[in-house]
């Protein structure tokens, strides 16, 4: 298989074994993957792979179609769509997932949409129900709130039924925030907007 690979601090595009599924594992044939800040801090050396993820292939999070079942593996069949985070491996023509770690992609969504989705909003879900135990009519401020987990905060904060203000850079982005569920956004120069 080919991946984006890391060589030194230069990504190339490098053929790689065929990874197989281990058990309670599938094989997905990745058709998308997002590209976040942790794989530019991985680049740069900031950022290792966790033990166990391919230690030069970027990719925290990927979507594509399940074309092989490790031993144990129940949960999605072959030809399946899905998503998942993972700790590393997502730039790859091919990558294997534990199933615990999959989502199943609806059908509305289409491959580039689900290749961005999971590190985003898993992270933002992580840190407002899980940390922050958010709940409905309950005040949240997201800061960076154009940003991509911020994007995912505002949406789910808004789903939740929290009062949501949020932050952005520019002032070009306080509409699409705004449009996403914010209550109130500032901008750089302090202002709110309703």
């Amino acid at each position: 298989m080919r991946a984006v690979t890391t060589v030194g601090n230069n990504l190339v595009v490098r053929d790689h074994r065929d990874p197989r599924p281990g058990t309670g594992e599938v094989l997905v044939e990745v058709r998308a993957a997002g590209v976040n800040g942790a794989d530019l801090m991985q680049l740069k050396g900031f950022y290792p792979a966790p033990p166990g993820s391919p230690p030069d292939i970027l990719g925290l999070e990927l979507a594509g179609e399940v074309i092989a079942l490790g031993a144990a593996a129940s949960r999605f069949r072959v030809g399946d769509r899905v998503m998942a985070l993972v700790g590393g491996g997502g730039q790859a023509e091919l990558a294997t997932v534990h199933e615990r770690l999959l989502m199943a992609i609806p059908d509305t969504v289409d491959w580039i949409e689900a290749g961005g989705f999971a590190e985003v909003f898993t992270t933002a879900h992580d840190a407002l129900f899980t940390q922050a135990g958010l709940r409905s009519g309950e005040h949240v401020l997201v800061n960076g709130a154009a940003g991509g987990v911020g994007v995912a905060a505002v949406q789910l904060a808004h789903l939740a039924g929290a009062h949501v203000c949020a932050t952005v850079r520019a002032e070009q982005l306080r509409a699409e925030v705004a449009k996403l569920g914010a209550d109130v956004v500032t901008g750089p120069d302090g202002a709110a907007a309703h």
